[in-house]
């Protein structure tokens, strides 16, 4: 007995060791039955989605891509091949696929579940797409140095904030959110988003000073491929706040003479409007009368709700998800019609929400036809029928309209001989009169 439990010890151990090579080899057999499934079929959109769901299961990712390519250029409406194409893309840190393909599966795909989580996936995305680009920006800093911007690309870095109160700083992001969403409304300026400039100058500042300064604003207006940029600041003396703007050359650095507005904290929004009209006029650009209409609307009229919205951005740029969503949950409670606040704080939700998607908790929530299309294609096979549906419908005709044929087909066996049975009101009366059978079919339609 004293050898008993080293030895299951020593079976486990090896049991534990051979696992995953056990596991390896089903793999290699399942990709191999598909593999030989596309040979014979090559233009079978079930075959095709096997494989590139095994070959993704595999991290074969650059082979489950193009299989799966060619399964939605058969069908565009394969919801698992776009949810596959998507992970797969997205494990190859191809962001711009991956959001291809997720947009693809919320247009097609069935499973209510995954449609949220791929929905939330997608805000989480976004922000590594920027992150992305302005890493790749930055490594071919070279290259895009020698290609000037168009002068009618703007780029608004955040402005440089100085004073005694430091609780006001986080308006160098709001008043900068504030002066993009106006410049916007020009039809004659093409105005770099916000988060895209934002993540260029925090990859650029990395290994510089800890604030935007002239210099960094017009490297990241260079690598963003901005002609323009405009450049801010915001002065605190006492209870007065000045706010100074120039518009950059990129190309070349010269500086606009800048504008300047001075006035109380309490008219900040009014000084915030004076200030993009005097932008406007330095970038010798003439407003239509509706153009002007849509600059001089105020997206909120409190102050505090700014205040907490300006907080969230910078909280958001710092990655506290937490911190912001609080802020723009705070800013929107104090004006219920800022909108922008609440598109943040759904952005944010969406995006902590989405961080915590993986290709398991995807797989989970599969269901349905797509949830045995992925189990079957596991198991290396292609064909799948939906065998819950059927039976349910058969069962409730059969309930309604008993088929002989189908009685013949379900009892009747090898060696045996079937007798049709008759309701049992005729098998009293001995009269071929049945009784009349009624019954109900309820089909229930979920909202997508």
């Amino acid at each position: 007995m004293r050898f008993v439990r080293p030895m299951a010890l020593l079976v486990l151990i090896l049991l534990a060791a051979l696992a995953p090579e056990a596991a390896a080899q089903r793999t290699g057999d399942a990709i191999a039955k598909l593999e030989a499934e596309r040979a014979e079929s090559p233009r079978s959109v079930a075959a095709l989605r096997a494989l590139g769901v095994a070959y993704f299961k595999a991290n074969r990712h650059s082979e489950a891509r193009s299989v799966l390519a060619d399964a939605r250029r058969l069908d565009p409406k394969d919801g698992v091949s776009a949810l596959y194409a998507g992970l797969a893309a997205e494990a190859q840190g191809d962001f711009a696929g991956a959001r291809a393909a997720y947009n693809s599966y919320l247009e097609v795909g069935r499973s209510r579940r995954v449609r949220r989580q791929v929905s939330d996936r997608l805000a989480a995305i976004a922000r590594a797409e920027v992150v992305a680009a302005a890493k790749r920006a930055v490594a071919n800093e070279a290259a895009l140095a020698t290609t000037p911007g168009s002068p009618t690309t703007i780029a608004v870095p955040p402005l440089t904030f100085s004073g005694p109160d430091a609780s006001l700083e986080p308006l160098e992001r709001g008043l900068a959110d504030l002066i993009i969403t106006d410049l916007s409304h020009s039809a004659q300026l093409t105005v770099v988003e916000r988060d895209r400039m934002q993540a260029l100058a925090d990859e650029i500042r990395l290994s510089e000073s800890d604030r935007v300064d002239a210099a960094t604003a017009v490297r990241a207006g260079r690598l963003i491929q901005a002609g323009r940029l405009v450049n801010g600041s915001i002065i605190q003396v006492g209870d007065r706040l000045t706010l100074n703007a120039s518009v950059v050359s990129v190309e070349d650095g010269l500086i606009t003479d800048p504008s300047s507005v001075s006035n109380s904290l309490n008219a900040l929004f009014a000084m915030e409007k004076e200030l993009v009209f005097d932008i406007f006029n330095q970038l010798d650009v003439r407003l239509t009368p509706a153009e002007r209409q849509l600059v001089e609307r105020r997206p909120t009229t409190s102050l505090d709700a700014f205040l907490a919205y300006s907080r969230g951005l910078l909280a958001a740029d710092d990655g506290r998800f937490e911190d912001a969503a609080r802020f723009f949950e705070n800013a929107r409670s104090l004006d219920p019609g800022f909108g922008a606040a609440s598109a943040r704080f759904d952005a944010v939700q969406a995006a902590m929400a989405g961080a915590q998607v993986s290709a398991a908790s995807i797989e989970s929530g599969l269901g349905g036809m797509e949830a045995q299309q992925v189990s079957a294609a596991a198991s290396g096979e292609v064909r799948v029928t939906d065998i819950g549906l059927t039976n349910t419908l058969r069962n409730t005709l059969l309930d309604v309209n008993p088929s002989t044929i189908t009685q013949v087909t379900n009892d009747t066996r090898l060696g045996t001989s079937f007798m049709p049975r008759l309701d049992p009101a005729t098998s009293t009366t001995r009269l071929d009169n049945p009784v009349a059978r009624t019954g109900s079919v309820v089909i229930i339609i979920t909202r997508p």
